[in-house]
């Protein structure tokens, strides 16, 4: 026996190592191919969580973008609305200056209405209103109020010796003479040419008397100044109180009547009014 020969039973036992090794590969092979489906699904997770990122970032992309729009859209709102803003102020202002101008042009306009463009007394319109709200209030008799009649003397030969010019400056200088004169609750009106007429709140007859007296001294003692030198000019008054027992017209008759009792007693005097009823003396 050559001493490099294997026994017979080793020779027999071969086979056997050999199968066990096909085994082992085998095994390993298995879990190879167990570890690869493995590989497998988790490649197919990987791919799935893959795709599931992309399409969440084209959907940020795409929010991204609607956000960018939006705040475009937003930034040209706001500017149009700024833009609005802007025009209805500027439209608030217009108007505001408009009514204020028409407030302005309805006050002027009221103004030009009650008063007498010459000589700045109360139109004869509202000094009568006046009157009537006057005369209202004195029918409880809280309230004695008078009324003058003035009439400016000789007016028509200022006229025609110095031109109507003239005529206009010696009644706006009589008139401010009478507004020096009275008090501030007192108010004038131009009844007409060259008439005029004067309210004298809380006065009875004897009060609005010394007033009426005041009043015809003050005109006499301040000649108005004409281009040819100072002019004295004088009024004749007629005076007539409120009573309970008459209406506001009939006083203000008996004050006119009273009026020409004073141009027919010589001018430059005051006369009063009889009382309701009774004859003037």
């Amino acid at each position: 026996m050559s001493p490099h020969r294997a026994p017979a039973h080793d020779l027999l036992s071969e086979p056997a190592d050999a199968f066990s090794l096909f085994d082992t590969e085998e095994a390993v092979l298995g879990r190879s191919e167990v570890m690869l489906a493995r590989l497998a699904e988790v490649g197919d997770g990987v791919r799935e969580l893959a795709g599931a990122y992309r399409r969440s970032y084209h959907e940020q992309r795409r929010l991204v973008r609607l956000s960018d729009r939006m705040q475009l859209d937003l930034h040209r709102v706001n500017q149009r609305m700024a833009e609005q803003q802007r025009a209805l102020r500027h439209l608030n202002d217009a108007l505001s200056a408009e009514i204020e101008h028409r407030a302005r042009l309805e006050a002027e306009l009221r103004r030009l209405a009650d008063t007498d463009h010459l000589t700045d007394a109360l139109s004869r319109r509202r000094f009568l209103q006046i009157c009537e709200e006057v005369w209202a209030r004195t029918q409880s008799g809280d309230t004695p109020s008078s009324v003058l009649m003035l009439d400016l003397d000789r007016f028509k030969l200022i006229n025609d010796r110095y031109g109507h010019s003239a005529g206009d400056t010696v009644l706006k200088a009589f008139v401010e003479t009478c507004r020096d004169s009275l008090r501030a609750v007192d108010v004038i009106g131009r009844m007409g040419g060259e008439e005029f007429a004067i309210l004298v709140t809380g006065t009875v007859m004897a009060e609005a008397q010394v007033i009426a007296e005041a009043l015809r001294r003050a005109v006499a003692q301040r000649p108005v100044r004409l281009e040819h030198g100072p002019l004295p000019i004088s009024v004749s008054i007629g005076l007539a109180a409120f009573g309970p027992s008459e209406s506001m017209s009939a006083t203000l008759r008996r004050a006119d009547a009273a009026l020409y009792a004073a141009k027919h007693a010589g001018r430059d005097c005051v006369r009063c009014a009889a009382e309701p009823g009774a004859s003037l003396t």
